[in-house]
Formats: C-alpha cells, sequence, structure tokens
C-alpha cells in the first residue's frame, strides 16, 4: 500500500519538469530565430523595402521628392550613320602644261583664298628656256628672209638686164625686117625676117623665165614666212605655257590638295605633274553636305526626303537639321577585300554655318526611319516593373503618391510610350525613380 500512494506523486512531477524542458526549448528556438533573422528586417528597414503587407497604395511622399511631368510626343526610330562633311559645289585645278613639269609652290592645305589668286605654281625654267630658243630663231628666220630678198631682187635686176638687151636686138630686128623686099636682096630680106623671129621668141621666152622666176622667188619667200609663222606660234604658245605655270583661282574656295597618282598621300611641292593632272581642290564653303555609307541591311530603310538631324564630331552640341538627298541605285563594296556591300546616301542639310564646317569633318546622322503618332510619354526612370506590369507613382496633392499601372505602347532610348487610358494624362507629375 505505501509504495501504491507514492506513484501518482512521481508522476505529477515528472510532467511538470517535461513541461519546463519544452518551454526552455520553444524560448531557446524563438532567440535564435530572432538572431538570424534580425539583419535581414534591419537591412529592410533601413531600405525602405519593407513594407505592410496591409497597407494601401496610396503613400506620402515628402516635399523634396524630384518628380517630372508626363509630356505628349513621337516617338522616332532613328538610323545612326557616321558621315563627311563635303561641299556641295567644287573646282577642280587641273595642270595646263604639254610636258611634264614640277610643282614649286601651293598655299597651305585648308587655306581659303579669293578669286584670281594664286592657287599653285609650276616650274617654268623648261618654257623660260623654249620661249628664248624660240626667239632666236624668229630672228634667224626675219634675217633670213631679208637675205632671201635681197638676193631675189638681184638675180631679178640681172634678169631684167638681159631682157632689156634682148628687147634692144628684138627693136633692131623689127627695124630691118621692115625694110622691103624691093630694097634689099631676097637673101638678105629672108634673113632679117628670121631674126626678127628669133628675136622675139628669144624675149618672150626671156619674159616668160622672169615671170617664172618671180613666182619661184614667191614661193620661197612664202615657205621661209610660214616658218616664221610655225616659229611665232611655238613662242606663242610657250608665252601661253609660261602663264599657266602660275595658276589662279577661279572662284572662293578653301585649298585642298589631291591624292598623288602613285602614292598613298596627297600632292605636295616637289611633285611631278604633266597636263591635265588634278593638283587642288577649291570646295565652296557656302553650302554643304553629308556623305554617308550604309549598310546594304539598312539600305531599305532609308527614303528620299527622310528627314535627317547632323552633329559634328568637333561640335557636338551643335544640331542641324537635314533631310536625304539622294540614295546610290547599287551597292558597292565597302573595300577591295571586304564582302560587305554598301549604298553611298548624300544628306543636304537645311543651313550651313561656314565658321564651324570645313571639308572633311566627321559627323553623325541621325536619320528618322519611322515614327509614331504623338503618344504619352514618361521617362524610363520612372517605371518599375512587378511581374512584367509596369506601374509609376503619381504625385497628388498632400504629398501623397498613388501607384498607377501603365501599358508600354512603344520605346526609345530615354522614354516609353504609354496607353492614353485616363490613369495618366499630359501634364501629371510622376516621382523620378
Amino acid at each position: 500500500m505505501p509504495s501504491l500512494a507514492f506513484k501518482p506523486r512521481e508522476q505529477h512531477f515528472t510532467k511538470r519538469v517535461t513541461k519546463k524542458g519544452q518551454l526552455f526549448v520553444v524560448v531557446i528556438g524563438g532567440l535564435l530565430l530572432l538572431a538570424v533573422l534580425s539583419p535581414l528586417i534591419l537591412s529592410r528597414l533601413r531600405s525602405g523595402s519593407f513594407t505592410n503587407p496591409l497597407a494601401s497604395s496610396v503613400k506620402t511622399t515628402s516635399d523634396n521628392t524630384a518628380t517630372v511631368a508626363v509630356s505628349r510626343a513621337s516617338i522616332k526610330k532613328v538610323l545612326l550613320l557616321d558621315g563627311e562633311l563635303r561641299a556641295v559645289r567644287s573646282r577642280m585645278i587641273y595642270s595646263n602644261t604639254p610636258e611634264e613639269v614640277k610643282i614649286v609652290y601651293l598655299p597651305p592645305e585648308g587655306t581659303v583664298i579669293k578669286a584670281g589668286e594664286r592657287v599653285a605654281e609650276l616650274d617654268a625654267g623648261t618654257v623660260l628656256t623654249r620661249i628664248k630658243d624660240n626667239e632666236e630663231k624668229i630672228v634667224a628666220a626675219e634675217n633670213e628672209i631679208v637675205r632671201l630678198r635681197a638676193q631675189h631682187e638681184a638675180a631679178l635686176r640681172d634678169l631684167e638686164v638681159e631682157l632689156s638687151k634682148l628687147w634692144l636686138a628684138h627693136e633692131q630686128a623689127k627695124l630691118k625686117a621692115k625694110v622691103p623686099a624691093e630694097v634689099l636682096a631676097r637673101r638678105e630680106y629672108q634673113e632679117a625676117q628670121l631674126t626678127l623671129e628669133k628675136s622675139k621668141t628669144e624675149y618672150d621666152n626671156h619674159l616668160a623665165k622672169i615671170e617664172q622666176k618671180k613666182k619661184e622667188q614667191a614661193a620661197e619667200l612664202q615657205v621661209k614666212s610660214i616658218e616664221k609663222d610655225k616659229l611665232q606660234v611655238q613662242l606663242d604658245r610657250a608665252k601661253s605655257n609660261l602663264d599657266g605655270m602660275r595658276v589662279k583661282a577661279p572662284a572662293d574656295g578653301m585649298v585642298i590638295y589631291n591624292e598623288h597618282y602613285n602614292e598613298r598621300r596627297k600632292m605636295q611641292v616637289g611633285d611631278m605633274v604633266w597636263g591635265g593632272w588634278p593638283i587642288v581642290r577649291l570646295p565652296d564653303l557656302t553650302e554643304m553636305e553629308v556623305l554617308t555609307l550604309v549598310n546594304e541591311v539598312d539600305g531599305p530603310k532609308l527614303s528620299i526626303g527622310a528627314k535627317a538631324e547632323i552633329k559634328l564630331d568637333s561640335y557636338p552640341d551643335t544640331v542641324i537639321t537635314g533631310s536625304v538627298k539622294e540614295i546610290s541605285q547599287t551597292a558597292v563594296k565597302a573595300g577591295w577585300m571586304s564582302k560587305a556591300k554598301i549604298f553611298r546616301v548624300i544628306v543636304a542639310l537645311d543651313r550651313t554655318a561656314p565658321e564651324i564646317m570645313k571639308p572633311g569633318m566627321s559627323a553623325q546622322v541621325s536619320v528618322i526611319t519611322s515614327e509614331t503618332p504623338p503618344l504619352l510619354l514618361i521617362p524610363r526612370s520612372t517605371v518599375r516593373f512587378d511581374g512584367g506590369t509596369g506601374t509609376v507613382a503619381r504625385a497628388e496633392a498632400n504629398n501623397v503618391q498613388r501607384q498607377i499601372a501603365v501599358t508600354i505602347l512603344a520605346a526609345d532610348a530615354n522614354h516609353y510610350a504609354v496607353a492614353d487610358n485616363g490613369a495618366l494624362k499630359e501634364g501629371d507629375r510622376i516621382l523620378n525613380r
């Protein structure tokens, strides 16, 4: 019996000890869990991302929170191209000498010159030598003509003296032949007639000989005169070539050296050129355009008249508008070893700024390939995405912000175009996050 009375108290004590152990384990486990989660909770509190799931979408904001306005504009798709400035009108200056000569002067490349100013000068040594030789030959030809004329005159005088003798003999023969046959013997009369006929023949022949001599002398003088005229033509041509040694600008422009015909460089003083070879180019700086190359893949995106914006690499803050003026009809290789094909595109500028624009300057061309109708635009930085849904925070009165879901229709590098469904309207202020 005593043993039976003691057993219930022992069981009650065992149960009480077990409950205390379980409570102790729960408390220890809770403390350990709190120690593990406390850094995460603190970081959430500091970053402000810890939210109450029972809170509504309406929040308060401070006065100094940055906001931006909802605007209405078009989304433009642009094609970026690299181009180079060039003049719409340009004059090429050529060498106009008949032989190979040396360049002795060129103004510094990039110099702006006026019409009539010296743009190039060629070595005139050979031309001056030719002019001197021709002048000496002309003097010699003139002296030869004078000598020949004197010789001809002397020869004609001798012939005329001989002619006068024949004329005198002919006149004497005429007088003898006029004596009647009854006065003279028959033989004397016949001899007088024969002498008359012979003297007349000799006189006529000598007279014809003089005329023929005059023709021969005139022809000989004409040959000498032609030779002199040829020398004069050569002299005039040489003098004209001498004038061509000093090349003058036909119009205002900037001096741009032409490429060398044999080496991968531009022309320079000391190079040899011949007639018809281009030396320098004079672009007209009053009207410029941009030459650009577009890959054949992007070529179909362009069209004549497409609007464009041009920025010079040297002046990136200056924006000049323009339009596509010309697109080549065929694609060509980008280089002789390249497989890529390109189209040449010329972009006309709405205005030219000669004070900053120079031929050959690099430019970036933004060609507008498509443009949407005016849509509501919001900056990309204002939109947050949660599960594929974009939201913005609209700032309202009393520093209240309201979360608004938006439907994105299009986008560019800086903005989203959203549906105009009444949730947002132009002019609303949204948080720039």
